[in-house]
């Protein structure tokens, strides 16, 4: 593991996805490159003394001279604040990398990641990583969320469907319209039932508490070893 330290980084870019959902890039500019597993995070600080953000990276470790994250600005709390603040060309500094919730490259099982709203961040990290790196075991990626509105990233998605034959995702909503044509429901009424050889599949949980304590009990209930499953909690 990587030992965390101090980063002066630039604001690149804060783009407004869908929603209350935005992606924010940095470049590095001391030291000039991260060293990080996908699935890590770091630590902004945002104030004074002690006031400080987490947000995982969402971009892939290979992206070096710069990270991305994912945020969603709903609560609107000091972080939200601070992001929406954020210029191109202004200086932040974060702390990292940190955290254990990392890819089990090496390992040959299924890898089925399940997210809600931003828990995607991470998410996306793993699935470029380890596809870009020539990962071949398969890949499902199921992401909540509520409304047609919240959608982004949908052709990336897409495009590494159409690249990866070992790469399958699913987005469903739990309030769609009745224009939807995608899948409806909550993740956790759809993973335990639609993945193919369960008990052999290692998961991987990151957003809602609620999402990540109902997913975590219906997997261990259907037999699914504890040690197969690994969570991030965001709110």
């Amino acid at each position: 593991m990587d030992k965390p330290q101090t980063f002066t980084a630039k604001v690149s870019s804060v783009t407004q996805m869908a929603g209350v959902f935005y992606v924010a890039r940095f470049a590095l500019a001391q030291p000039k490159e991260i060293q990080f597993q996908a699935g890590q995070y770091v630590i902004f600080k945002i104030g004074p003394p002690k006031v400080n953000h987490t947000l995982s990276i969402a971009s892939p470790p290979a992206a070096q001279g710069s990270i991305e994250i994912l945020q969603s600005v709903a609560p609107m709390g000091g972080g939200s604040k601070w992001l929406l603040a954020c210029k191109p060309g202004d200086t932040v500094q974060f702390i990292g990398p940190l955290g254990k919730f990392t890819l089990q490259k090496e390992n040959p099982r299924q890898k089925v990641f399940v997210a809600t709203g931003c828990g995607l961040g991470p998410l996306r990290s793993m699935t470029l990583d380890y596809l870009g790196g020539g990962g071949t075991a398969p890949v499902t990626l199921w992401w909540g969320l509520r409304y047609e509105t919240d959608v982004f990233w949908q052709e990336e998605l897409a495009a590494l469907a159409a690249r990866y034959s070992n790469f399958h995702y699913t987005i469903t909503l739990s309030k769609p319209t009745d224009g939807w044509q995608g899948s409806r429901g909550r993740v956790t009424a759809h993973v335990v039932g639609e993945t193919p050889e369960l008990t052999a599949s290692e998961f991987y949980l990151c957003g809602s508490r609620e999402m990540i304590v109902d997913t975590r009990r219906l997997l261990t209930q259907n037999g699914v070893p504890n040690e197969q499953i690994f969570t991030e909690t965001f709110f």
